[in-house]
């Protein structure tokens, strides 16, 4: 397994746990509200927004700044990752804004708590489907190859 391949795994494993660990606590806290009332879900959600670029910059940058470990089919398969990674980007936003809006039209008004779940929710999908990019890369290039 390559080391740009390996690493898109682990991202991707991790990065799922956050969003399985953040969909859980907004269960666990009944609904969106618990955001404005409770400091310590606040700040379990901070720790994500900040958790999440971290395990990026440790598990992929870091392997992209040795160029002695990437040849040009890892730098072809970043490349085409980085498809995946815009088209679900958009998608993600193009959902949100249609079920905000859908849910909030009426009041005209969408909670602010929405502005950070709509940035940690697109920071994890992006990484998630740069992750999944990669993978699907190595698995084309592997099948063909």
């Amino acid at each position: 397994m390559a080391p740009l391949q390996k690493r898109a795994l682990f991202t991707l494993i991790i990065g799922v746990a956050f969003a399985i660990a953040l969909i859980v606590v907004f269960i666990l806290e009944g609904d969106i509200t618990a955001f404005n009332q409770e400091k310590a879900f606040r700040w379990i959600v901070y720790a994500a927004l900040i958790g999440v670029p971290l395990t990026y910059l440790i598990l992929i940058d870091l392997t992209l700044r040795k160029p002695t470990q990437l040849d040009e089919r890892d730098r072809l398969i970043m490349q085409r990752s980085g498809r995946i990674q815009w088209l679900a980007v958009i998608f993600s936003l193009a959902a949100w804004m249609i079920i905000l809006t859908e849910v909030y039209q009426e009041q005209r008004q969408v909670p602010v708590v929405f502005l950070t779940l709509i940035f940690i929710s697109t920071l994890i999908i992006s990484i998630l489907a740069q992750s999944l990019g990669i993978l699907i890369g190595y698995w084309r290039a592997n099948r063909n190859g």
